[in-house]
């Protein structure tokens, strides 16, 4: 039996075991992070990664969890309604297109499922050293044990260590000109859909979620990188949300303490293959990290896990699974990256929204609902 040792407790990573254990893979876990909570506040799943889930057998739990979106309200900053965008459902007919929900529902949905599948996880310890050998890899983890391993799935982010340490010559995230603020609230009476309001340089996202819950967004081209001074935060992140009306102002009201504030830079990163070197393999964002335009970034991370078991069953040996993987899904990786970032390039343009936005969103969204 093959053992796999997966860098990060992500949905990349727990994807990965879920799928490695489908194909009878020997497969463990090993978390930085001591304190194994999902970063993030809500997190969107399109139709064709739900297909996905199908195959890890998560997509019951999923829609236990989240609530469905047919269709998402395009309005303008005083909340009136002026487009409505049908989701795209390449499943059954009865199947949600789109499921919104909370980084926690998904979290202990995939941690459920990773315990069923018996792979162990290691919190607080990570890699620190690899000894490559013509045959497998050995690691000392940073807890000081030792163990050999046939190949390492290095799922660890946007921000890979691993991907430093295996490819340093490979691209590092580069900062696509946007930030996000997201918060989580209860959702006012009356706002039943998917709503993004356009406010020039800001748009708003209001996405019901379920039991009352909501998961608010606000993509913002007025800012760089930098995270602003935590004394300063509240009062700038109400600055830019007192432009929009309908909804917002009740979402806002709820909105008082710093703590309930996420703030982020948005980056994006393609690596060109090979995604490998020697026994290691990337996976998820650290591969393709993309911003949220196209609410794909997740998605891709598991459909990269459903590709893994697939070439993992067939008993293939390592270097010819990790350029297989690569070839399938570097394409369609590409395509969200650069679909996203040019719909965020387009958003940091005055004046009103691209015209183009549209057609490229359902163009990249019908090439996306082709078989992975």
């Amino acid at each position: 039996m093959t053992r796999v040792l997966i860098v990060g407790g992500g949905p990349a990573g727990m994807a990965s075991a879920i799928a490695l254990a489908q194909a009878g893979v020997d497969a463990e876990i090993v978390e930085s992070s001591a304190d194994w909570r999902p970063g993030g506040i809500g997190i969107a799943l399109q139709s064709a990664p739900l297909r996905a889930t199908k195959q890890l057998g998560l997509f019951d739990d999923l829609l236990r969890v989240g609530r469905p979106h047919h269709v998402i309200d395009m309005s303008a900053p005083d909340g009136t309604v002026f487009a409505e965008l049908p989701q795209m459902n390449v499943n059954d007919p009865t199947d949600p297109p789109f499921l919104g929900m909370a980084r926690e529902s998904l979290h202990e949905v995939m941690v459920g499922a990773v315990a069923r599948a018996r792979v162990p996880v290691h919190l607080g310890v990570t890699v620190a050293d690899l000894d490559e050998a013509a045959d497998d890899v050995s690691v000392t983890l940073t807890n000081g044990l030792k163990d050999r391993f046939d190949y390492v799935v290095a799922a660890d982010g946007a921000n890979s260590a691993m991907r430093s340490l295996v490819l340093p010559d490979a691209p590092q995230p580069v900062f696509a000109g946007q930030v996000i603020w997201r918060a989580a609230a209860s959702a006012p009476t009356g706002l039943e859909r998917y709503t993004m309001m356009i406010g020039g340089p800001i748009r708003l996202g209001l996405v019901p979620l379920p039991d009352g819950g909501l998961y608010l967004w606000m993509l913002d081209s007025t800012l760089g990188p930098e995270r602003p001074p935590r004394d300063e935060l509240l009062e700038m992140f109400h600055q830019r949300l007192s432009r929009f009306g309908g909804h917002a102002p009740a979402v806002a009201a709820q909105l008082t303490d710093v703590s309930q504030v996420d703030f982020r830079a948005l980056n994006w990163l393609i690596v060109p293959p090979p995604w490998h070197a020697g026994h290691v393999l990337l996976l998820g964002d650290a591969a393709h990290t993309t911003t949220p335009h196209v609410a794909y970034g997740a998605g891709l991370a598991i459909e990269d896990a459903v590709v893994l078991g697939e070439l993992a069953a067939t008993g293939i040996p390592f270097p010819q699974l990790a350029a297989q993987l690569a070839a399938r899904r570097f394409d369609r990786a590409r395509l969200v990256v650069e679909t996203s970032l040019q719909l965020s390039r387009w958003e940091q343009e005055a004046g009103p929204p691209n015209p183009g936005a549209g057609r490229l969103i359902g163009e990249t969204m019908a090439s996306l609902a082709a078989p992975i």
